[in-house]
C-alpha cells in the first residue's frame, strides 16, 4: 500500500522515484510528548472524533514540512535530527479560516470566548441605552403633545392621531433596534 503523507492539503506519496526526487517520508515519533507536538504543528481535526487527529502507526508526514536544517544528512539515510517539529505547512486557503483546519490552543480559545462575552455585554449595554433613551424621547413627545392640547394649538383628535403616531413610530424603532 502506498503511503500518503498526513498534512492537509499535501499530495505527496511514497512512490519508487521519491527518494531521486529528494522526497523523504517520516513516521510519527513514539515519543508521545513529541508526537504530540507533530500532531499540534500539523493543526489538523478528527472531524469524527471532534477533537485532534491521531496518527495511526503508518501514518507519515513528508520531508516538504521539514526546515532543510531539521535533517541528519552525515548518514547514508537521510534522518531527522532528534526532537525536530514541522512546521511548514500550507494549508489550501479554503480551509484556513475554519475550526476544523485551524486548531487554536485552549487558552487562545478562552481568551477569544472572553473577548465575545464582553462584546456581548458592551451591546447588551448599549442596547438598554437606546431603549431608556427612546423611552425618554417617547416621555418628553407625549408632554408635548398634551400641552400643545392644553393650550388648544391643536384639536383632540390631533392629539389622539399624533400619540398613536408617536406610539407606532416607537415601536418601530424598537423593534429595529433589537432586530439589529
Amino acid at each position: 500500500m502506498v503511503k500518503c503523507c498526513s498534512a492537509i492539503g499535501c499530495a505527496s506519496r511514497c512512490l519508487p522515484n521519491s527518494k531521486l526526487k529528494g522526497l523523504t517520508f517520516h513516521v510519527f515519533p513514539t515519543d508521545e510528548k513529541v508526537k504530540r507536538k507533530w500532531v499540534l504543528a500539523m493543526k489538523r481535526l478528527d472531524v469524527n472524533a471532534a477533537g485532534i487527529w491521531e496518527p495511526k502507526k503508518g501514518d507519515v508526514l513528508c520531508s516538504r514540512h521539514f526546515k532543510k536544517t531539521d535533517f541528519d544528512r552525515s548518514a547514508p539515510n537521510i534522518k531527522l535530527k532528534p526532537g525536530v517539529i514541522p512546521s511548514i505547512f500550507d494549508s489550501p486557503s479554503h480551509l484556513q479560516e475554519h475550526s476544523y483546519s485551524v486548531m487554536d490552543s485552549p487558552k487562545k480559545l478562552k481568551h477569544k470566548l472572553d473577548h465575545v462575552i464582553s462584546e456581548l455585554e458592551d451591546t447588551k449595554k448599549s442596547l438598554r441605552n437606546v431603549l431608556d433613551r427612546e423611552k425618554r424621547f417617547q416621555k418628553s413627545l407625549r408632554k408635548t403633545i398634551r400641552e400643545l392640547k392644553d393650550e388648544c394649538l391643536i384639536s383632540q383628535e390631533t392629539a389622539n392621531r399624533l400619540e398613536a403616531f408617536c406610539w407606532e413610530c416607537c415601536q418601530e424603532n424598537i423593534e429595529q433596534d433589537c432586530i439589529s
